[in-house]
C-alpha cells in the first residue's frame, strides 16, 4: 500500500518517484530506407561511403566498411559523390552504438544521434 508521499508502507520510495529516474519519452518514428551517404570524422577532409538503413528525426542507422568507435563525431551527407548540393544536406552526428548484423551479409551497423 502507498502513502501520500509516494512511499510504500515499509518506507521504501517507489522507483518512479526517485530523483535520479529519467522521464520517459517515446522513441522517434523510424523510416526504413536504403540510401547511399558519405560521412567524415570530425577534423578529416576525406569522405567515406556508407548506406543509410533507417532514419528518424533524432538519428540514423547506417552501415560502413570502416570501424567507428562509440562517441565518434561525424558529418553526414546524403549523396554518394560530388559537391554538397545544399548546406542543409550536411548533418552533424555522433555514434551512440554499434552492432554486428548477420543478415543477409555480415556487416557493422552504427546508430548515430543528430546534433553537435
Amino acid at each position: 500500500m502507498h502513502s501520500k508521499d509516494g512511499k510504500l508502507e515499509d518506507g521504501v520510495k517507489r522507483r518512479d518517484e526517485s530523483p535520479s529516474s529519467k522521464k520517459w519519452s517515446p522513441r522517434a518514428t523510424r523510416h526504413e530506407m536504403r540510401l547511399p551517404l558519405c560521412y567524415r570524422l570530425e577534423g578529416r577532409q576525406e569522405w567515406s561511403p556508407g548506406e543509410a538503413i533507417n532514419i528518424s528525426k533524432s538519428g540514423l542507422l547506417f552501415s560502413s566498411d570502416e570501424m567507428l568507435d562509440v562517441a565518434t563525431k561525424l558529418e553526414i551527407i546524403f549523396q554518394a559523390s560530388g559537391v554538397t548540393l545544399l548546406r542543409s544536406s550536411t548533418r552533424k552526428a555522433f555514434v551512440v552504438r554499434r552492432m554486428l548484423s548477420n543478415w543477409p551479409d555480415t556487416r557493422v551497423l552504427f546508430g548515430v544521434r543528430f546534433g553537435d
